[in-house]
C-alpha cells in the first residue's frame, strides 16, 4: 500500500478544493451567448410568399406602423426579413426574433412567446398554423401582447444599463421628497427643486431629455382623467419649467393633436399613461412626452412621473424610450 506523508496532505486538499471551486464557478456561468442587434430592430423569419401575404401585411402594419405621440412618423420597429434557411447561428443571437411558418400538420394555430432560446437577453415569438389566414388570426388576437413583450424587453435592457451608474444627488432628493426610488443615470443633473416638484435634465449639443416629478393631494378619481392630468401638468410647467426667452414656459401642445391616454398596471396599481406633445409658449421649441400618474396611498397623494425629449431634426423614439425606462424604474421606498 502506498502511504502519503502527512505534510503532503494539506497541499493536496488545497489543490483539490481549488479545482472544485473552479468547476462549480464554470457551472454557474451562462452557457448562452449574449444577444446582438440594435435597439428597436426585429429579425423576421418567414418564407418570401408568406411575408408577401396578408399575414405579412398584418405584421408590418403593427411593427412598422407609426408610434403615436411623436411629432414625426417613426415606426415601432425596423423589420429585417430572412428566409428559414438563412436563419443561421449568427442571426439566432439577435435580441428580438419573430418567426411565422406554415405547418400543414397543425390543426389549430399556435403562438409561442418565449425568452432566451438561443441567447440572453432575448425575446422570441413563433406563430405557426396550417394556413396563412390562421397565422393572421393568431397574430391579430395577440398582437398587443406581442408588442408589449418586445417593448418591455427594450425597457428592461435600458434599466439594467442605467442601474449601473446613477446620479446620487438626484436619487436622494427624489427619495426624500416623494418617498420613491428612481434610477436616474449619472449624466442627468438636478435642475430645479420646489415644493412637491423636481426637474432633472440631461443636455447635449444635439438633444435634451428631462424628467419632471410632481405631487398633489388626492381628492377624487378625476385625478386619473386625462384632462385633469393635462391641466395640472400645465400648472407645474408654467411655474417651474421656463423656456429660453423671457416669460416663456412649457405647456402641453394640444391645439391640433390631442394626447393619447390609457390605463395600465404600474407596480400592482392603476395608473394613467399619457403620450403627447409639448411646446414652449412664446418661443419655438417642442417635442414628445410620456407621463405616468398614480396615487401614493401611503400619503394620499397623486404622483406624476413625466419624461420629455427635445431633439430638433433627429429621430426621437429612442430618446423617448430612454426617459420612459427611467420613469418605469420607480419603486416605493419602505417606511416612507
Amino acid at each position: 500500500m502506498v502511504r502519503i506523508a502527512k505534510k503532503t496532505i494539506l497541499p493536496l486538499l488545497v489543490f483539490f478544493s481549488f479545482v472544485l471551486l473552479i468547476s462549480c464557478d464554470q457551472e454557474k456561468k451562462p452557457t448562452k451567448s449574449s444577444s446582438t442587434g440594435t435597439p428597436s430592430e426585429i429579425i423576421v423569419v418567414s418564407e418570401n410568399n408568406l411575408w408577401k401575404s396578408s399575414a405579412g401585411d398584418s405584421v408590418r402594419a403593427l411593427f412598422a406602423g407609426p408610434v403615436p405621440g411623436l411629432p414625426q412618423p417613426e415606426p415601432f420597429y425596423k423589420l429585417i426579413q430572412v428566409k428559414e434557411d438563412e436563419f443561421g447561428r449568427l442571426l439566432k443571437l439577435h435580441r428580438n426574433v419573430f418567426i411565422i411558418t406554415i405547418d400543414s400538420s397543425r390543426q389549430t394555430p399556435l403562438a409561442e412567446l418565449r425568452r432566451d432560446i438561443w441567447a440572453t437577453p432575448q425575446r422570441v415569438v413563433k406563430i405557426s398554423a396550417a394556413t396563412v389566414e390562421g397565422i393572421k388570426e393568431s397574430f391579430e388576437s395577440r398582437k398587443e401582447e406581442i408588442l408589449n413583450l418586445y417593448d418591455n424587453a427594450e425597457i428592461e435592457r435600458l434599466q439594467k444599463l442605467y442601474g449601473k451608474s446613477r446620479n446620487k444627488q438626484s436619487v436622494e432628493r427624489v427619495g426624500k421628497k416623494f418617498g420613491i426610488s428612481l434610477d436616474v443615470p449619472a449624466d442627468y443633473y438636478l435642475a430645479s427643486e420646489k415644493d412637491n416638484f423636481i426637474w432633472i435634465r440631461r443636455e447635449t449639443n444635439l438633444e435634451s431629455q428631462g424628467i419632471l416629478i410632481y405631487s398633489y393631494p388626492y381628492t377624487d378619481t378625476a385625478a386619473f382623467k386625462s384632462e385633469r392630468i393635462k391641466s395640472i401638468r400645465n400648472q407645474f410647467t408654467q411655474l417651474y419649467v421656463p423656456g429660453p426667452s423671457d416669460s416663456s414656459y412649457m405647456i402641453v401642445a394640444d391645439e391640433f393633436v390631442q394626447p393619447i391616454h390609457r390605463t395600465i398596471n404600474l407596480k400592482n396599481q392603476n395608473a394613467t399613461e399619457i403620450r403627447g406633445l409639448w411646446e414652449v409658449k412664446k418661443d419655438f421649441m417642442g417635442g414628445p412626452f410620456v407621463s405616468y400618474t398614480f396615487v401614493d396611498e401611503r400619503k394620499n397623494m397623486v404622483i406624476t412621473l413625466d419624461g420629455y425629449v427635445y431633439a430638433p431634426g433627429i429621430p426621437k423614439l429612442a430618446l423617448l424610450k430612454q426617459v420612459q425606462s427611467i420613469l418605469l424604474s420607480f419603486n416605493y421606498i419602505d417606511n416612507q
